[in-house]
C-alpha cells in the first residue's frame, strides 16, 4: 500500500512538473541492454525491440546495470524504430560507450537511414560514432544526403582528439528544424558541446571539406529505408569495438543542461509520459532515483 501510494505521489508531481513546461522532451525509445541474456534487445520506451546480430555478449557490470560488448567485426543490433526521426523536426540521439580503440579507422555507435550508408558516404544517414575517414582519434556526429563536400549535411568532426579507451564517455547528437530553413546540429561529449572544425580542412585530393553544424540545405529523409542500429551502419561495415549501453532517442534537440540531466538519469526538463505504465515508470524513476 505504501508503494502504491508513493507511486500515485509521484505521477501526481510529475504531472504537474511537467505542466510547466511548454513543450516537454519524449522519451522516443531507451534501450538499457540490461537484458543480460537472449538475442532481443528490449526497447522499454517505444516497443521498438531490437535483434542481435552477429554475437554480441552480454555485460553483466556496464555503466548502468548491464551493457553489451561489441567485438568490431560483425556485432551489431538491428532495432525497429525509423518512422519517429523519419518525420521529427527535432531529435536527439545519445549513447554510453567505453571504446577498445580510437586510431584504427571509423566505429558507428547508432546509424539510420539508407541500406547503403556506410558512414560518410552519399547516401541519407544520420549517426554518431568515433573516427572520420580522414583523422582517427575523434568523435563524430553526422545527419547528411550529399557527396562530403557539397554543404547539404551536418557533419561534425571534434577539434580536440579524443583518445581514451578506459572509461565510460556519453555522446549525443542534438539535431534542430531538421527539414530547415536553418538545420542546426550539436554535438556533446560527455555533456559538453564538442567544438568541430568549422573552417573545415582539405582532403587527400585537396579537396575543400566542410565540417559544419549548421545548413540551409536540409538533409533529404527519403530514402531512408533501414531503421536504427546499435553498433554498425547500414553497409555493415565499420562496426563498433567495445562495450555501448543506455541508448536514448528523445524528440527534442536537448540542450547542452539536458544532456548534462540526461546523464545523471534524467533530462533537466521532465519526459512526456508515453501512455505505457512501464514508459512512465522509467522515466519516473530516471527522475526520482538519478544515477
Amino acid at each position: 500500500m505504501k508503494s502504491q501510494s508513493l507511486v500515485v505521489l509521484t505521477l501526481v508531481m510529475f504531472a504537474s512538473f511537467s505542466a510547466t513546461i511548454a513543450t516537454p522532451a519524449e522519451l522516443i525509445a531507451h534501450w538499457t541492454l540490461d537484458d543480460g541474456a537472449g538475442a532481443t534487445a528490449a526497447d522499454l520506451a517505444g516497443g521498438f525491440d531490437g535483434t542481435l546480430q552477429g554475437n554480441p555478449v552480454w555485460e553483466a557490470n556496464g555503466k548502468v546495470d548491464g551493457a553489451l560488448v561489441f567485438d568490431g567485426v560483425d556485432d551489431y543490433i538491428q532495432t525497429t524504430l525509423m518512422d519517429r526521426v523519419h518525420t521529427a523536426e527535432n531529435f536527439t540521439i545519445a549513447a554510453w560507450f567505453k571504446t577498445n580503440v580510437t586510431a584504427e579507422g571509423q566505429q558507428i555507435m547508432l546509424w539510420i537511414g539508407d541500406v547503403a550508408g556506410n558512414g560518410w558516404g552519399e547516401q541519407q544517414e544520420l549517426h554518431i560514432g568515433i573516427n572520420h575517414f580522414g583523422f582517427s582519434n575523434k568523435v563524430v556526429g553526422y545527419f547528411g544526403s550529399g557527396t562530403d563536400t557539397d554543404g547539404f549535411s551536418i557533419n561534425i568532426v571534434s577539434k580536440e582528439d579524443f583518445t581514451d579507451t578506459s572509461s565510460w564517455h556519453h555522446l549525443a547528437l542534438a539535431i534542430k528544424n531538421a527539414s530547415g530553413p536553418i538545420v542546426t546540429g550539436k554535438l556533446f561529449l560527455d555533456g559538453q558541446w564538442v567544438e568541430p572544425f568549422v573552417d573545415g580542412f582539405e582532403t587527400t585530393e585537396g579537396v575543400p571539406f566542410p565540417t559544419i553544424d549548421s545548413t540551409e540545405n536540409p538533409p533529404d529523409r527519403t530514402g531512408w529505408n533501414t531503421a536504427l542500429r546499435i553498433g554498425c551502419p547500414g553497409a555493415a561495415s565499420r562496426y563498433f569495438n567495445g562495450m555501448i549501453d543506455d541508448v536514448t532517442i528523445w524528440d527534442q534537440a536537448l540542450e547542452q543542461d539536458n544532456i548534462q540531466g540526461l546523464m545523471i538519469g534524467g533530462p533537466s526538463t521532465p519526459v512526456k509520459p508515453g501512455g505505457k505504465l512501464i514508459t512512465t515508470w522509467v522515466e519516473i524513476k530516471a527522475l526520482m532515483y538519478p544515477r
